[in-house]
């Protein structure tokens, strides 16, 4: 604040103070030449050489003066000029420092929030609270036409919610009925059986039932296969033996179950090898981590043409998801130590159903564009650089579809920054996921006229006010990150108005991303770059079991057995296809709570429309 003033007074008044300055010196100047004139005074000459050498006298005199006063008028305006521009100068470094302030403040909470308060990017409202903005929801007008329809369902929505709730309740009590039942018969003594009164014999009228259930952990054993062998006396012929069964690896003591579980232990419930290696003991027998790692080597390339063949499959859908997450793996004798490798994850439409991993050494460009050298179409991806070159070299053929969850967490960390701007961008792209949720359950051109009839006009808004900020915010601020983020993606956050077939965010692909983001805080790092390629191979294949909702012990076990024979289909062994064939093997609980949360999420988005 003292900064503040002191450029305020000294470049507003420092101008006038030298004018009020030079008044006084012009005075007292001429003063005092005026008395060592009378004071030096002679008397009048009485010839001209005698008047000429006075007058020059006191021309040089003058001319002394003058100079004199030049210099300090010189002087003055230096020290003015190198004043003001040391005013300038604290005045920009003032402006620095308070910008460096926000960010900092800004970065500290948004640190805080992390550490300490919620991940979920949600803003409550009161449903009796008015906007402070017009935001008129551009399917408003559509939806007031639907009040009526949706309003004689309210109380059959109110029957069925409450049916819902009894439904909820049953199903919390687990069904024992399916899993072996162990019988313990309890019987009190003999003595109790007589009758204290008479000494008759009681009679069992009936018995009273519960139930425990019980966990019993499980168990390694050992199958002893014996092959009978048999051959003829007389030598003619050859010994003869009943064949071998299937393993998965050859000259391996490892069984599909044991491999399955080990599979699933490390890549599904993200648990490291040595955690592994003591649950194995539990289990009756120790197993060192080097024999567990040589395993894990050999079953991922076991599955790696089925890994293949999902690449090939990803590569043809049209529509891609990609993102990408750090992770750190261990260098070899050359280049020793800990590097921060990528794992990357690239996912099909509904007509091609598969999640890709693909593990880099950095995280550069190179990474995805091996990976889509031969792909177009549409391409669902955050703001990464990378991703500009290779839309670029590809002659229009691939399109950049930004995320709008990117875009709108920026605006959220923002909102203390710039509340009413932010919030004002914030409830427009609420209207655009009202829309979305609406369209869900749409065919691909219904979805398509609807964003046009409605989520083109909301983006017109969004575009005018980001074009209006986007010259007056803070470039360093929160507010003028998350407006310049908006606007330098702004062509590719559109994009989604333009095919019925694409999403508004690139959520799909993170969530497939969160698993490795478990494994990493578990597992920590990966013993090398190769291991970083078979984990993607098999994070591949438990990420295909995971999204079609699959036991995976089993398929895991089942993909073992059938890829080690060599006339295996693997068309067969697809996830989808595999479930499909095998259905007492989907995990229906899941498919009934994914249902149950979706329809739980568009009653509430409804709800909250209608009381808008």
């Amino acid at each position: 604040m003292l900064i503040c003033v002191a450029v305020d007074v000294g470049i507003r008044g420092f101008s006038t103070f030298l004018k009020k300055l030079w008044i006084p010196v012009w005075i007292t100047a001429a003063r005092c030449a005026k008395k060592r004139r009378m004071s030096t005074a002679s008397p009048t000459p009485t010839d001209l050489a005698e008047a000429l050498q006075l007058l020059q006298a006191e021309r040089e005199r003058n001319a002394a003066l003058t100079d004199q006063l030049h210099q300090q008028a010189t002087d003055a305006a230096q020290r003015f000029t190198e004043q003001q521009r040391v005013l300038d100068e604290t005045a920009a470094t003032h402006a620095e420092l308070l910008e460096k302030y926000t960010a900092a403040l800004e970065d500290m909470r948004a640190l805080r929030r992390w550490a300490f308060g919620s991940r979920r990017e949600r803003i409550v409202e009161s449903p009796d609270q008015l906007h402070l903005f017009d935001l008129n929801h551009p399917g408003a007008e559509n939806e007031e036409a639907h009040d009526t329809s949706e309003g004689e369902e309210d109380s059959e929505s109110t029957t069925d919610r409450q049916a819902t709730r009894r439904r909820r309740r049953k199903q919390r009590q687990l069904n024992l009925d399916a899993l072996p039942q162990v019988e313990h018969e309890h019987d009190v003594s003999d003595e109790e059986k007589s009758c204290r009164c008479c000494g008759q014999e009681k009679v069992c009228i009936g018995e009273d039932v519960s139930r425990v259930l019980e966990f019993e952990p499980a168990s390694l054993h050992v199958h002893v296969h014996k092959r009978k062998k048999y051959v003829c006396r007389c030598g003619g012929d050859s010994v003869v033996s009943a064949p071998l069964p299937s393993r998965p690896l050859d000259r391996s003591i490892a069984g599909p179950g044991l491999l399955s579980a080990l599979l699933v232990g490390k890549f599904g419930d993200h648990l490291p090898l040595y955690r592994l290696e003591d649950i194995f003991v539990r289990y009756g027998m120790h197993i060192p981590r080097s024999t567990l790692c040589d395993w894990v080597q050999s079953c991922a390339e076991l599955l790696r043409p089925l890994y293949e063949l999902q690449k090939t499959l990803v590569l043809q859908s049209p529509l891609l998801w990609t993102d990408d997450t750090p992770i750190t793996f261990l260098g070899d004798t050359e280049n020793p130590g800990s590097h921060t490798g990528r794992f990357w994850t690239y996912i099909g439409d509904d007509d091609h159903p598969y999640a890709v991993y693909d593990f880099t050494k950095s995280h550069t460009r190179d990474g995805p564009a091996q990976f889509l050298a031969s792909w177009s179409g549409y391409l669902h991806a955050d703001a990464y650089t990378g991703y500009d070159a290779i839309i670029a070299s590809s002659n229009g053929k691939t399109t950049e579809v930004a995320c709008w969850a990117h875009a709108r967490r920026k605006f959220f960390d923002a909102r203390s920054h710039q509340p009413r701007e932010c919030h004002q961008i914030l409830e427009w792209i609420r209207q655009l996921y009202d829309i979305e949720d609406r369209a869900a359950e749409l065919t691909v051109d219904d979805r398509l006229s609807l964003r046009q009839s409605e989520s083109v006009s909301i983006l017109n808004r969004i575009e005018t006010q980001l074009r209006l900020h986007h010259a007056t915010a803070l470039p360093k601020s929160a507010f003028g990150k998350a407006v310049t983020y908006a606007w330098n993606q702004w062509r590719a956050l559109t994009t989604f108005t333009t095919d019925g077939r694409l999403t508004i965010d690139n959520n799909t692909a993170e969530r497939t991303l969160r698993p490795q983001t478990i494994g990493r805080k578990n597992w920590l790092f990966l013993g090398s770059e190769r291991a970083g390629e078979r984990a993607a191979v098999l994070s591949t294949i438990l990420a295909g079991a995971k999204r079609h909702r699959l036991e995976p012990f089993a398929y895991v076990g089942d993909l073992l057995l059938k890829t080690h024979a060599e006339s295996s289909d693997l068309t067969s062994l697809l996830p989808d296809h595999w479930g499909q064939s095998h259905p007492e093997f989907v995990l229906k609980h899941r498919l009934d709570e994914s249902r149950r949360k979706a329809k739980a999420k568009r009653d509430r988005r409804r709800l909250r429309r209608k009381t808008r």
